[in-house]
């Protein structure tokens, strides 16, 4: 209509709506350019608002993909018009879909903050939208953070809103949390019910997206009372509907779900579904869609499922896509490029704030003496700061000291126990050769001289025994000596391959001299075709110490957790690769967390103890192996094992 009469303006608030309510359809390919061809006739018609509104549902979209740094970046640029044409519902609508997307990147803590900062802005304008659809989150954040007495009070408070106001929609949604909620504490009949009220509502209104994300979640219901009839038909259901949506992430969910219900017992047998076939028709989705979680999750659940019927090669290929999805969701390159747009956006609306403070100051030019009463109070804050950041440093200086007490500490104990051994060869030697000369000097009394020199021929080769572990112990003193020193900083040719095996030992030792009951299988695999490397040595060595001690520390760990059946491992090897040699340090540990492995070569970041550990140890050995332009990286499969690798230049 509005095309016929030519509004141009009604056309473009058309297609807004038209594309937004694509979007809820889960129709994302449709949606973009119905929103392109809106978007057009806003900037024609100088529209900020309007233009903001096409700006979210961009982010929406992207977000949807798993695309986040464009969301955030869409998102961001809607918030800074919004702010500047005041537009209050979009302003909090901004903020809301912001924490959504921090929310899918699980970072929960931006995310809580960004929704409870909208709570607090959408009840004071009074937009029960934003709040309502803002309480659901909260309690998703509860829910992922497993406190789920939280999550519950959220959701319910959501869905008290959104009954009152009659939105159906929005009610259906809040239903299935809620019996996802009491599925979680285990309240399977209240979790059915809120999921069937859910679905019949989802029904009613005609929305697939809720229909097939509640049939979803009584198939999990149903998985875990064992009613394998129910929960494959649910779950079929479910996915039919997925497919005619063209909801491909979620047609990949239900496969994957499928698929891994053939790990149960007798469910194979009477389900004879091809868990195989199931996995590839996900995967295939996966990778059209390019969903790297989705597809880490689908390699993960390949690999259980090949390893469950001992197809043990497909299993290791799988496992390894998986841990380089992990690495790749994890990696610092797009924790950056999120952090610049962040950071972008904020000068931006920090320049036009500093504009608007500028003029102000103009006009309050007359309040000369409380401007220098805000000085000194400035002034006074500034050394306060100064005085903090010297403490600061100070500690920090203190820290690394600790650190690098505690490592010669522990590179001691190794060596006491390492030096234990030639002392009691030379204590015990000497006092045979004591005896010894006693005997000879009576055989020599009776003139036996042929059982004299014989005697002494002993001493002899005892002495000989004696002077061998007596340069032996003297070696490893001088060792303890060199690393007790500063580094000069100054490279040596090095047998690396000693060095490892020397250090492997030292750390070894070191443990089992500070702890008895500690034990460990440790091997090495030294590549024999390693020239010496160009390295400073008490360097290099410091960070072997660390991550052998790391290493040791995480079996030991793993040990204390499962007695039975487990025995600690520690792998030392070392390979050459096109003019490059690896040095590769692996223990059957606990693994390490997908959560925090983005932080472990932070300064003081550890997750020993308080009182045994500074966090120092891999930022400092982090900086040693960069500083020699060389490469540490990590690997790790949680609650199984984690490999470190050190790369370093043989030139």
């Amino acid at each position: 209509m509005a095309d016929s009469i030519n509004y141009v303006k009604g056309k473009g608030e058309g297609l807004r709506t038209l594309g937004f309510c694509t979007i809820r359809l889960s129709k994302h390919d449709e949606a973009l350019p119905l929103l392109n061809e809106a978007e057009k006739i806003f900037v024609l018609l100088g529209d900020e608002a309007g233009r903001s509104d096409i700006l979210e549902y961009y982010g929406i979209i992207n977000r949807g993909k798993g695309d986040y740094a464009n969301s955030l970046d869409n998102l961001y640029k809607s918030l800074e018009l919004r702010q500047q044409e005041n537009y209050e519902e979009g302003i909090s609508l901004a903020f809301y879909h912001l924490g959504v997307t921090y929310r899918y990147m699980g970072n929960l803590e931006q995310a809580l903050d960004l929704f409870l900062k909208n709570l607090t802005y959408a009840q004071r304008i009074a937009n029960w939208v934003s709040e309502s659809y803002t309480l659901n989150n909260i309690g998703s954040i509860y829910f992922e953070l497993d406190d789920y007495r939280n999550a519950l009070k959220y959701f319910q408070q959501s869905l008290i809103i959104r009954k009152k106001a009659g939105d159906k929609w929005g009610e259906a949604g809040c239903l299935d949390n809620i019996g996802l909620t009491y599925f979680k504490i285990k309240e399977h009949e209240k979790a059915t019910e809120y999921c069937l009220q859910g679905l019949e509502i989802s029904k009613e209104i005609n929305d697939k997206k809720g229909e097939g994300n509640c049939l979803f979640h009584l198939g999990e219901i149903y998985k875990e009372v064992k009613d394998y009839n129910k929960t494959v038909r649910y779950c079929k259901e479910s996915l039919e509907i997925r497919r005619q949506t063209s909801d491909r992430k979620g047609e990949a969910e239900i496969l994957l779900f499928l698929a891994e219900l053939s790990l149960l017992e007798n469910y194979y047998r009477e389900y004879p579904m091809n868990p195989f076939d199931l996995l590839d028709i996900a995967l295939k989705s996966g990778e059209e869609i390019r969903s790297v979680d989705l597809l880490s999750k689908i390699h993960r659940g390949f690999y259980k499922v090949a390893k469950h019927f001992d197809r043990h090669q497909e299993a290791l290929e799988h496992i390894e896509q998986n841990i380089a999805l992990e690495r790749e969701m994890h990696s610092a390159s797009m924790q950056q490029k999120i952090l610049n747009l962040e950071i972008e956006h904020s000068i931006e609306f920090s320049k036009k704030e500093t504009e608007i403070y500028r003029l102000r100051n103009i006009e309050l030019a007359g309040l000369y003496d409380e401007t220098n009463k805000q000085k000194e109070e400035i002034d006074i804050q500034k050394q306060k700061i100064e005085k903090a950041f010297a403490e600061l440093k100070e500690a920090q200086t203190q820290l690394i000291q600790s650190e690098k007490m505690a490592s010669l500490g522990e590179l001691t104990a190794g060596i006491a126990h390492e030096i234990q051994n030639p002392l009691n060869f030379v204590n015990n030697f000497s006092d045979i050769n004591k005896e010894l000369l006693e005997e000879m000097k009576e055989e020599m009394d009776k003139g036996n001289l042929a059982d004299a020199k014989e005697i002494a021929n002993d001493i002899l080769e005892n002495e000989g025994k004696i002077n061998h572990h007596g340069k032996r112990a003297d070696a490893i003193v001088k060792g303890m000596l060199q690393h007790s020193q500063r580094s000069s900083g100054k490279k040596e040719s090095t047998d690396i391959n000693a060095l490892c095996d020397e250090y492997v030992r030292l750390a070894y030792h070191g443990l089992r001299a500070k702890d008895k009951t500690f034990n460990s299988v440790f091997k090495t695999d030294f590549d024999p075709s390693i020239v010496k490397v160009n390295i400073i040595p008490r360097d290099i060595g410091r960070v072997l110490l660390n991550l052998y001690n790391n290493a040791f520390y995480a079996v030991n760990e793993k040990k204390k957790q499962q007695p039975e059946g487990y025995e600690p491992f520690v792998f030392v090897s070392t390979r050459k690769n096109t003019g490059k040699v690896e040095i590769k340090v692996s223990d059957n540990g606990n693994g390490i967390p997908q959560k925090i492995l983005d932080k472990i070569f932070q300064p003081f970041f550890t997750t020993k103890p308080t009182g045994q550990g500074t966090g120092l140890g891999l930022s400092l050995s982090y900086d040693i192996v960069k500083a020699h332009n060389g490469e540490i990286k990590v690997e790790t499969i949680e609650g199984e094992a984690t490999v470190f690798t050190i790369t370093l230049s043989i030139l």
